[in-house]
């Protein structure tokens, strides 16, 4: 009778109460979701394999299915937050693009700690991050070639090898998928490149914010679009009207910014009158169309 497969896993982890700076800007940039995030990829990691997860499309998909994640924006955040989490190095962005993993020196270092009493534990050594445990006895480090490195092991050579090019083959198809996803800049991302002065830059990053949590979360051409629109009135009627419009439009809880209203010198006045002329007021249809409300018809809902 076959004996039982080492465990891998741990069926729990330690969580600092001071959180590492890296951590604390992915919170500062997501809120709270951004956090809860993290701490949601370090429970699979240490909860799976212990020192590192798969990362791909069907790990992501079981991943929003285990969390109760189902809509399209929610799936964009989750990227965004995977992305930027690479951009701190809170993950190695070299094993997610190789492997198709998520894993960090401090994880593997913390698995170690918690398994030093276990009689054995086994770790890939293209995984590794840290300088490999030879001084534990405990640890075995294998190639996923099939090749044993620390001890010798010749029994079941076969299963070793089909093991390895299924293993190679998820590799491939992995290194292909987070290629993809490397290449789609985050929403931050495509912010930075504009040199907006400080209070219009945050104003921008509010409503981008906003605009995710009404479920309408702007894809990249869509955006780049709008940073396009913000610059070019900044230019005409200078950042702090822009600004004030922006906080306005949130405070009505639009679906847009209606630009009309810079030339009107009517930022973040409670208006009277909207776009289109004396005596005429302006409606946002649900695409962000603004249209005139004339004779107390509001043509966005005919």
């Amino acid at each position: 009778m076959a004996g039982r497969p080492n465990k891998a896993g741990l069926d729990y982890f330690e969580l600092d109460c001071h959180m590492e700076e890296k951590v604390r800007l992915i919170q500062a940039e997501f809120g709270l979701k951004g956090f809860a995030i993290v701490v949601k990829l370090y429970q699979k990691i240490y909860g799976e394999f212990g020192y590192y997860c798969e990362w791909n499309e069907d790990s992501l998909l079981l991943f929003m299915s285990e969390n109760g994640v189902s809509s399209r924006d929610e799936r964009n955040l989750i990227d965004e937050i995977v992305a930027a989490c690479i951009r701190r190095d809170i993950f190695s962005k070299r094993l997610l693009d190789e492997f198709g993993i998520l894993t960090s020196s401090g994880v593997q270092k913390r698995y170690l700690n918690a398994t030093s009493k276990r009689e054995k534990v086994e770790l890939k050594k293209e995984y590794l991050l840290i300088n490999e445990p030879i001084n534990a006895k405990n640890v075995v480090v294998n190639s996923i070639s099939g090749v044993r490195n620390s001890v010798s092991d010749i029994g079941n050579e076969q299963n070793k090898v089909e093991k390895s090019k299924g293993e190679k083959r998820r590799v491939k198809e992995s290194r292909g998928k987070s290629a993809a996803k490397a290449a789609q800049p985050t929403a931050s991302q495509v912010i930075d490149e504009r040199a907006f002065p400080e209070e219009l830059d945050a104003a921008v990053r509010e409503w981008v914010k906003y605009k995710i949590e009404k479920r309408q979360a702007y894809k990249e051409t869509g955006l780049r679009n709008f940073l396009s629109q913000v610059e070019n009135k900044a230019k005409a009627y200078g950042p702090a009207p822009v600004v004030d419009l922006i906080k306005y439009s949130m405070s009505q809880n639009w679906q847009g910014v209606i630009w009309d209203r810079l030339a009107e010198g009517k930022h973040g006045a409670n208006p009277k009158t909207g776009g289109g002329g004396p005596g005429m007021s302006a409606s946002a249809d649900g695409n962000g169309t603004i249209w005139p409300v004339v004779g107390g018809v509001d043509w966005s809902k005919v």
